[in-house]
């Protein structure tokens, strides 16, 4: 294997990796450049634009089906943190997308598109049950070691069948992260129809899990377990990777500029297929989180889009880990409200789905408007 990733991963213009934004106006008339300096309090008014745009829209979409907006919002805010309850559950629900967060973002640092934490996800999942299938017998802090143990294991190797084609063949991995979310799931349909199925039912799905698997919950009558507290964990690990060890500032040097930091003596390929290492271990654990703290049984709806969320969190917290905590939290909260409203105003739940999607659209937009510029070409 060449340490070294051919040239189609390398950008023309200032030595960094091609940005996929960049790329689909790097011809004709106009084209998308990023910005050189990007000052916070542009982020900052860019972000309150977005949030009063969305309340705006949101705010016209209520009324125009008849709705009480003051009601409505009343009920979104409620339903994420207005009782004790609602707040737990709202933790509930950023658990995974903390990981998953996080997975995207230390591999976007570095430059590298990885867009399979949906994938790398079920693949965690698939190794916490192979733990389980083979040694459910052991003792339970034995057993709960050796399942996030592998989940990391599974997540870590699948990501690894991209970036070592990124490495060694300059394959794109935005293509080959995508197809193998679609692999993977393949897989894991041919295995809950077959292998793994429940004789007791004719659904894909294995037998439920003994309940000494189950992770600890923090609070009676709650589901918020332990994965919350991994998930902070990890966020703490990873902004310390990022921050205070060689490889982090080896995944920020390439994120920024590859030839330069060939150029500074550092492995591009070797930190690339690093970087995407951790990046699927992040996704694995969650997808063990998510198995052992709700769902106790693999199905094939158990993601629920997780992955993917995953993406937009990173790339709205800037894809600062601490910065992931807080976008997933209110992500969480924005999908927890958003269905106590719908139940307690009587909103469609298409609606519901266009409230969300609105929101987060508006954000990342803001966000693309700090960070990029259009440029007539030539």
């Amino acid at each position: 294997m060449t340490d070294q990733a051919p040239s189609e991963t390398q950008a023309p213009e200032g030595g960094g990796r091609r940005d996929p934004l960049s790329m689909l106006f790097q011809s004709g008339a106009w084209r998308i450049e990023r910005r050189l300096i990007v000052r916070p309090w542009h982020e900052v008014i860019a972000l309150i634009a977005a949030l009063v745009a969305a309340v705006a829209i949101i705010a016209g979409l209520v009324l125009f089906i008849g709705k009480s907006p003051a009601d409505s919002f009343a009920a979104l805010y409620n339903g994420a943190f207005g009782t004790r309850a609602s707040t737990l559950e709202t933790l509930v629900q950023a658990t995974p997308l903390i990981l998953t967060g996080l997975a995207a973002a230390i591999a976007f640092r570095a430059g590298v598109w990885n867009i399979g934490g949906e994938g790398q996800f079920f693949a965690g999942v698939m190794g916490t049950w192979f733990v389980y299938d083979l040694w459910g017998g052991l003792p339970a802090p034995l057993l709960f070691l050796l399942m996030f143990i592998f989940a990391a294991i599974a997540g870590a190797a699948w990501a690894s069948v991209a970036s070592g084609l990124l490495v060694r063949y300059g394959t794109n991995e935005i293509l080959t992260t995508v197809m193998l979310n679609f692999v993977i799931l393949y897989i894991l349909s041919y295995l809950l129809a077959g292998p793994w199925q429940s004789p007791d039912t004719f659904y894909y799905q294995t037998v439920r899990m003994a309940d000494t698997t189950y992770l600890p919950r923090f609070f009676t009558g709650s589901r918020l377990h332990w994965g919350f507290a991994i998930a902070l964990l990890a966020a703490l690990v990873v902004y310390w990777l990022i921050r205070r060890t060689t490889l982090g500032y080896e995944i920020r040097g390439i994120g920024s500029n590859v030839v330069a930091s060939r150029y500074k003596g550092i492995r591009v390929g070797t930190v690339t297929l690093a970087t995407m290492a951790i990046s699927g271990a992040l996704a694995g654990i969650a997808g063990a989180g998510e198995l052992l703290g709700l769902h106790h049984r693999v199905q094939l709806d158990i993601a629920e889009g997780i992955g993917f969320t995953g993406i937009i969190i990173a790339l709205v917290a800037r894809l600062h880990p601490l910065g992931v905590i807080v976008a997933a939290i209110l992500f969480g909260a924005l999908v927890n409200g958003s269905t106590a409203m719908q139940y307690e105003t009587g909103i469609p739940k298409a609606l519901v789905f266009v409230i969300e999607g609105t929101t987060l659209a508006l954000v990342l937009i803001a966000a693309m408007v700090t960070r990029y510029r259009i440029r007539k070409a030539g």
